[in-house]
């Protein structure tokens, strides 16, 4: 019979009770969902109020709301990859302690320990919280499932931003190509955001708020791109961590640029390395006067984008990949962003708007 709470099970049985599990979980999930929206059926006050209008900050709001809820859905699957049952300690967590300081190598150390005791629970026990949280802001209603949903993200997000992330690697020699400071951080970002009363998100102050985040972002990023002891000068680290990239199982579109590059870079590592960092000073100065120019806000994309390809290679391939990194998170900021100032104009994803009012934030 097989053992749930067992760390040495064989590759094969190990993934079968796994799956086991995560079948029993799927069914959990669906059933609270249900109840979910069974109880919000029952209560008519909390049915939303139809709106037609192309309200900027409702629609910024939407956005962030359902992308943060497929990027928790989508870890949540990542999660359930059959490397995650057989080398998710030692091909993911392990390697977390390099270069971290002592404090913090402590607490990896005893995430791993727990993990160990039983990685088929809590493998299975992270992919349903993620999916849970997914589910939760998806479907549920703002003033009660999504809200509950992101409260869960917050407390989730510390222990996996600190035990699975090692505070994004800010400590470790991590940078603007490695997604530093971390995805799960910027997930709690947002889910502060939207926990904040509507009446705050519906302040035009607040695209300025956003704005000097924003500057505030690209020069933290320049400075760990350029901190010495990380090693971006050199093309023993900047080349091998593009080439550990590549490396990873992915299709020959995805790996061949990331090589080509990681070449070219091998060649010149202080060039490329000082191209990044002022190329991330220049954005940062750029978005503090023209954060609103669509040749800016476009050009701002792209750069994020080429990050998130050549540097982070998307985060989720290879088999160990447990989200989609930073950049897939500075893109949805990037459009919501847009949407509440007036540079694009995004669709609109729910056609309805629920009141709020100072003291009942949605």
């Amino acid at each position: 019979m097989l053992s749930l709470f067992s760390n040495d099970l064989p590759p094969a049985e190990a993934l079968v009770l796994f799956y086991r599990i995560a079948a029993i979980l799927f069914v959990v999930t669906i059933a609270i969902v249900g109840y979910s929206f069974w109880t919000a059926q029952r209560h008519p006050e909390l049915r939303s109020v139809p709106s037609m209008d192309h309200d900027r900050f409702s629609v910024a709001r939407q956005w962030l709301v359902y992308g943060l809820g497929t990027l928790w859905l989508l870890d949540g699957f990542l999660q359930l990859q059959p490397l995650m049952v057989t080398r998710f300690i030692g091909g993911f967590l392990a390697p977390l302690i390099s270069g971290q300081p002592a404090p913090l190598t402590w607490l990896i150390n005893i995430g791993i320990k727990v993990w160990s005791l039983s990685p088929v629970v809590w493998n299975d026990g992270a992919a349903f919280i993620q999916i849970g949280i997914g589910l939760g802001l998806l479907l549920g209603h703002p003033k009660r499932g999504q809200r509950r949903a992101l409260w869960i993200s917050l407390g989730w997000g510390l222990i996996v931003w600190i035990a699975g992330e090692g505070l994004g690697g800010i400590f470790a020699g991590g940078g603007w190509l490695t997604g530093a400071p971390g995805s799960v951080l910027l997930y709690m970002v947002i889910a502060l955001v939207l926990l904040a009363p509507i009446t705050w998100w519906n302040r035009p102050s607040v695209n300025s708020w956003w704005r000097w985040a924003m500057v505030s972002l690209f020069m933290l990023e320049a400075l760990w791109q350029a901190w010495p002891a990380a090693g971006w000068w050199s093309a023993s680290v900047s080349k091998g961590y593009l080439l550990s990239m590549a490396e990873m199982p992915q299709p020959q579109i995805f790996s061949s640029p990331i090589y080509a590059w990681a070449t070219m870079v091998g060649h010149h590592p202080a060039l490329w390395n000082g191209i990044i960092t002022a190329g991330l000073v220049a954005t940062a100065v750029v978005w503090v006067f023209w954060s609103t120019n669509r040749w800016v806000w476009g050009a701002t994309m792209l750069w994020v984008f080429l990050a998130w390809w050549l540097g982070q290679d998307f985060g989720v391939l290879g088999g160990m990949g447990t989200d989609p990194n930073s950049g897939a998170v500075l893109i949805l900021g990037l459009l919501s962003y847009a949407e509440r100032t007036g540079v694009i104009s995004l669709p609109m994803i729910s056609r309805t708007r629920y009141p709020a009012t100072e003291h009942d934030p949605a």
